[in-house]
């Protein structure tokens, strides 16, 4: 009983290393979660400009995400969608898809010059089909059901 009891006083010290009931802290593993697909798509963006250079008429709305400095003061980045998109040889070029949060008085429409490290994620529609989008997918747990269902009904296969 006693070496039941000194194992159950271990498991509760440990809750705020490795989380209660041995459940991982849910936005830690968020983090880690966007962290990984972030990585796979820029693994995948030769891929991407592939298709955007092709210029198929059953391809279009070629969309990067890409991380701005924040300009609130505040450390960090915000990852926005840019579209409209220019490729330069060492830069690139988009507009803001919505109002930012972070980037002081930028809005939607707003033109981002970024550079291929700041570049977290891309989305295209081919085919009607939305490929892309990894950090997307990790985000529909997230959404309202109904924007979720939305986006899980456009999704297409990835490439592997």
């Amino acid at each position: 009983m006693r070496i039941v009891l000194l194992a159950a006083a271990l498991a509760l010290a440990a809750c705020p290393l490795v989380g209660c009931s041995g459940a991982e802290d849910s936005d830690a593993k968020f983090q880690r979660d966007l962290a990984a697909a972030s990585e796979q798509a820029r693994g995948k963006l030769d891929y991407f400009w592939e298709h955007f250079e092709a210029g198929q008429p059953n391809e279009y709305d070629f969309q990067l995400k890409a991380a701005f400095p924040r300009r609130d003061g505040q450390e960090g980045t915000e990852d926005a969608w840019v579209e409209n998109l220019a490729r330069g040889a060492d830069k690139y070029v988009g507009e803001l898809m919505v109002d930012p949060l972070y980037l002081g008085d930028l809005r939607e429409g707003a033109i981002m010059e970024f550079a291929e490290p700041q570049i977290v994620d891309w989305s295209f529609i081919s085919n009607d089909k939305l490929i892309g989008g990894y950090t997307t997918r990790v985000m529909l747990p997230r959404m309202d059901a109904e924007r979720a269902e939305g986006l899980r009904s456009m999704l297409g296969e990835n490439p592997k």
